[in-house]
């Protein structure tokens, strides 16, 4: 487990790299994204693929929001690379190998799951975002009525 997440801290680096994110903010890019890793590989056994995602998506975003806040720069610089270990690119490769060899009941499943935990990636970056909207709301209103 531990050699996994280091992979992941590496591959979310070169991701970062790639994408070009600011240099000092890869490690921290890193972080989350092997953070997240981590959290997915916890869950798995116990949960499945797609609780594991929704709930390692879940801490990648929270993650990506507080160290935004931290950093004063936008939360893409943490979310896409941290993302990357999550996105169920072996699902798509075996929904289409699967096609091809004419096992359709296997692609579909394949496709299935895939679309399963894509839709969890989704929903964690949509419940955190909310999340984080309805926090500054409220302070924006606290900070209102303390003025009044």
């Amino acid at each position: 487990m531990i050699s996994q997440v280091i992979g992941a801290f590496l591959a979310v680096a070169a991701a970062a790299i790639s994408l070009e994110s600011p240099k000092k903010h890869i490690f921290a890019t890193a972080v989350v994204g092997a953070v997240g890793w981590g959290v997915y590989l916890v869950c798995l056994e116990t949960l499945g693929s797609v609780m594991s995602t929704y709930i390692s998506g879940l801490v990648i975003s929270t993650q990506s929001h507080i160290f935004s806040r931290m950093f004063k720069v936008p939360v893409t610089i943490f979310f896409l690379p941290g993302f990357f270990p999550l996105v169920p690119g072996s699902g798509m490769y075996l929904t289409v190998y699967e096609f091809i060899q004419g096992n359709t009941d296997l692609a579909q499943g394949h496709l299935q799951n895939t679309i399963q935990v894509a839709g969890m990636i989704a929903l964690a970056i949509f419940t955190i975002d909310t999340v984080f909207k309805v926090i500054k709301k409220a302070q924006y209103l606290k900070e209102n009525r303390a003025h009044q």
